[in-house]
This record gives structure tokens, sequence and C-alpha cells, in this order.
């Protein structure tokens, strides 16, 4: 039996960090479909994992949106207004 996309997007996630632009283009959908699978499987019961984000980081002066809860990329820093920015990273441990 084949896998749906959210299953499928559950075991990459298991396995290491992954950026909602790698699994995009990893699975040939918009990164707004990415993003709502995540919204899902962060929502979701039957998960029993939790979905780890590693924040999106500004490239000049080094900010680290930590306390943000949306998970698409943030436009730009609030410190420096610099859009160069590196992309949240998530993946998912299992809850103990």
């Amino acid at each position: 039996m084949q896998k749906t996309r959210r299953q499928q997007l559950q075991d990459l996630l298991t396995e290491r960090s992954w950026t909602v632009e790698e699994l995009a283009l990893l699975f040939e959908v918009s990164k707004k479909v990415i993003l709502d699978d995540m919204e899902h499987l962060l929502h979701s019961p039957a998960t029993r994992q939790r979905l780890i984000i590693e924040p999106a980081q500004c490239r000049q002066c080094g900010f680290r949106f930590k306390d943000r809860k949306r998970l698409s990329k943030p436009s730009r820093c609030p410190r420096c207004k610099n859009e160069w920015l590196t992309p949240p990273a998530f993946h998912l441990r299992r809850i103990p």
C-alpha cells in the first residue's frame, strides 16, 4: 500500500531536519501545501511525536526567531531589517 504524502513527510522528518523549501522540491508541490501538512502534523494526536523547529536566523546580525509561532520563513529581520535569512528547519522527535 502506498503511503500518503503526510505519512511520507512524517517518515522524512524523523530521519533528519528539513526546510519547507527542500520538502516542496522533493514532493513537487508548493510551499503552502507543505506548510499545511506540517500544521496537520503539529496538531494531529495520531503523530505521537513533537515537531522540533530550528528557528530562522538573520545571516547579517545573527538574530534568531526563536519565539516565532508561524512555521513559514519570516520576511525580514526585526533588528537590522535585512532580508537575507536562513529558513527554519523541522524534524520530529518521539514523545517519551
